[in-house]
């Protein structure tokens, strides 16, 4: 369909509405949640530890580890239509719901629209099949998930996501892999100040000119593959600081990460590394320890160069 051909019976937005009730006026208060929360830009809370699910399987393995890392604490599940387990994810989420009577509002959810996805109608056609597959009636959070080639697609998403969470399809909405000359774009063009961006950030991939850009415009950093992929785990200067601390080098990695006020996003189909990153967090590293990390930056991407922008 066209715009042109759009009608007030035949938007997006009567589409979805019709398909979804729109759900108002929802808090992310928890009872459980052992994990700090974050205000966002438009008000609402997003847990500060996530579990990542990036490549986990939509079966019954992504459902044990979603359920063991919401019994540890985890209150913040992020996927993604690309990840292909927004299946397992819901199953899982579902269960636990039921297992625990804890409330939907008590877990804090996540996906993304994919690349062949932008657009302003195809942006709404699958953010609702995002939501059929999870079997929710809405997300916490949405983002773009890498900025698209064109910059008129690319703004018709944004717009799209604009008008979902007015219909209170998404609490918030946001982006990823969103270089500062696309923050920049974005901010020129939007109604509204995307709540996140969801960038691969670690001690040897700061991004410091990004961080800056996005912190200047209340755009709070997500940190993806804050382990590095575990490609880092054997630097001597992380592997010292763990020591002194009586810490894992992984946990010194994710408690560097949330002391810059980031929301962290380790992933793990393992329940005792599940367990062991949460327990990442209830130390505080020294000035001088950070300022130590922080020397070890560099732009050593470990994503590949899909995610690579000019900042």
């Amino acid at each position: 369909m066209s715009p042109s051909a759009i009608t007030p019976e035949t938007s997006p937005e009567h589409w979805i509405f019709a398909k979804k009730a729109a759900v108002q006026n929802r808090s992310h208060s928890s009872s459980a949640s052992s994990v700090a929360s974050i205000r966002l830009n438009d008000g609402n809370s997003i847990p500060q530890v996530a579990l990542g699910v990036y490549k986990a399987p939509n079966g019954q393995e992504t459902e044990d580890a979603i359920i063991a890392a919401l019994d540890a604490g985890y209150r913040h599940i992020d996927s993604a239509a690309r990840y292909a387990n927004e299946e397992a994810c819901g199953r899982a989420i579902r269960r636990w719901l039921e297992k625990t009577g804890a409330r939907r509002e008590d877990v804090f959810v996540c996906s993304k629209l994919w690349d062949t996805d932008h657009g302003y109608e195809a942006t709404f056609r699958a953010l609702c099949s995002s939501l059929d597959r999870f079997g929710l009636d809405y997300l916490d959070l949405y983002l773009i998930h890498s900025p698209a080639e064109d910059e008129q697609k690319r703004l018709q998403s944004w717009r799209a996501l604009e008008t979902a969470q007015e219909m209170g399809m998404v609490k918030s909405i946001g982006v990823s892999n969103f270089g500062a000359a696309h923050i920049e774009n974005l901010l020129q063009n939007a109604t509204v100040v995307p709540a996140v961006n969801q960038v691969e950030i670690h001690p040897f991939c700061q991004r410091e000119a990004l961080v800056e850009l996005c912190n200047k415009n209340g755009i709070k950093i997500e940190a993806y593959s804050p382990l590095a992929r575990g490609h880092k785990l054997e630097d001597p200067t992380i592997n010292a600081i763990a020591e002194k601390y009586g810490k894992t080098p992984a946990q010194i990695l994710l408690n560097w990460n949330a002391s810059r006020g980031n929301v962290v996003l380790p992933k793990s189909l393992n329940a005792s590394r599940i367990q062991s990153n949460l327990e990442s967090f209830n130390f505080q590293l020294s000035a001088e320890d950070i300022r130590t990390i922080n020397a070890l930056g560099s732009e050593n991407y470990v994503t590949g160069s899909m995610h690579k922008s000019d900042d």
